[in-house]
């Protein structure tokens, strides 16, 4: 009986060192992979609602589906009036209904120092075009934005949008959108990039928004398109 007793533990302790001797390659390969924290940053276009994801279900599903170690996160988990209408993706995000980036910048420190995140998605300035703010001061507040995560993470990486167009506020955002690059420009550092993502290219707001501001799925998807295509290049360096 004693004999038979040893048989079986050797049985187990030899299966139990096949088991780990197989896995053994993969746990070192995650154990090497650091997670990337990715804040989306925003307003009601990164927010979405409970009718519509935003672009960030799109985008994590791209981001998961190529592999990238990548956490998003943010001290939002529900969209305007409620959960996502889908919920398979990474929920946490920074984005805000109706706000602009003065508002944004009254609660950022708290954010930053919180999640610090590695890399910031930025697209902020729409509702500041809406309600009357000025070109320059919204430029202003988007370099400020910058700065407070540089604060929290003097290492952080800047993607900031060039919005896309609204029904009836072309002009305005168009002339926002010409003035973005600048602060990519005078922002960019070695240490700290900021990176200048093209939002307004090849985005229409009759097809790819549900009401002349938001989008719907086609817009979602492109918004996701874009963000991916910077984020590859940034996380492949």
């Amino acid at each position: 009986m004693i004999i038979r007793k040893r048989s079986r533990f050797i049985y187990v302790v030899i299966i139990l060192a096949i088991v780990i001797l197989s896995v053994m390659p993969l746990l070192i390969r995650l154990a090497g992979e650091e997670t990337i924290k990715i804040m989306p940053l925003g307003d009601s276009i990164t927010q979405g609602n409970r009718f519509n994801n935003s672009y960030r279900r799109a985008l994590w599903h791209k981001l998961n589906e190529a592999e990238y170690q990548i956490d998003f996160v943010g001290s939002q988990k529900k969209n305007q009036w409620g959960a996502p209408p889908d919920r398979d993706f990474d929920v946490d995000h920074e984005g805000h209904w109706g706000w602009r980036a003065d508002q944004i910048l009254e609660h950022l420190d708290r954010w930053a120092a919180a999640y610090q995140p590695d890399i910031v998605l930025v697209h902020l300035g729409t509702n500041d075009m809406f309600q009357g703010n000025s070109i320059n001061s919204t430029i202003d507040e988007l370099g400020e934005i910058i700065d407070v995560f540089r604060r929290y993470n003097p290492n952080v990486t800047i993607l900031l949008a060039q919005l896309i167009p609204s029904r009836g506020m072309i002009s305005r955002i168009q002339a926002l959108n010409m003035e973005i690059p600048g602060v990519v420009q005078a922002k960019d550092t070695s240490t700290s990039p900021v990176i200048l993502v093209d939002m307004e290219e090849g985005f229409d707001v009759e097809a790819d928004t549900y009401d002349g501001i938001h989008p719907n799925k086609s817009g979602e998807e492109k918004m996701a398109n874009t963000w991916y295509a910077a984020l590859k290049r940034v996380l492949e360096e």
